[in-house]
């Protein structure tokens, strides 16, 4: 039976946890999660120095172009969550994509900005994520989805998650177990 992972969430309270396996999550309530922002390159590479060692696993959330490549190009990023994020297009292209591919940077498609947006919103959002997978399965980059959850409300089945990738055309299983596993395993 497949193990299922979600990598990306923002608070490892004891009921989360609960939560997260009575939806069939398996939780690492020891997995150290970090997540990193910034506004230019400098200040990526003094945070990513800082905290490389403190955790399992290193979230870079995305969005600016110049830092969505960098961090891909940095194999101590484990995750580039939501490159499209404030954009008008998807935030990575195939330069980005070999980056990702070479490094081992898995690209994170984060549920709450469909669940956050409006209509018009998700529609460009579930486009962006199709065309960013297309990429990740023509250069072989690695890919996730998460709920990105603060509570117990946001959490979402990994089945529903996986069905979400799936609708778009790839394989779900890669985005809930297979990849977040390797990331895990580093």
């Amino acid at each position: 039976m497949p193990q299922f992972y979600d990598l990306c969430v923002r608070n490892r309270s004891e009921e989360l946890e609960a939560k997260m396996q009575e939806l069939g999550w398996n939780t690492s309530p020891d997995l150290e999660t970090v997540f990193l922002e910034a506004e230019e390159w400098g200040e990526l590479k003094r945070k990513i120095g800082e905290e490389r060692n403190e955790a399992d696993v290193l979230v870079f959330k995305g969005g600016n172009e110049k830092l969505n490549r960098k961090a891909c190009e940095d194999s101590r990023i484990d995750v580039l969550l939501h490159p499209e994020k404030g954009r008008k297009d998807s935030g990575f292209n195939h330069v980005t994509a070999k980056e990702a591919s070479k490094n081992q940077v898995a690209i994170g498609l984060d549920i709450t900005l469909i669940t956050e947006a409006s209509n018009k919103v998700q529609s460009h959002l579930l486009r962006h994520w199709k065309r960013n997978l297309m990429l990740c399965e023509n250069y072989n980059s690695p890919y996730i989805i998460t709920t990105s959850a603060r509570n117990k409300y946001e959490l979402r089945a990994p089945k529903d998650l996986e069905s979400i990738i799936e609708s778009l055309g790839y394989n779900g299983k890669k985005a809930v177990s297979e990849f977040p596993e390797q990331i895990k395993r580093r």
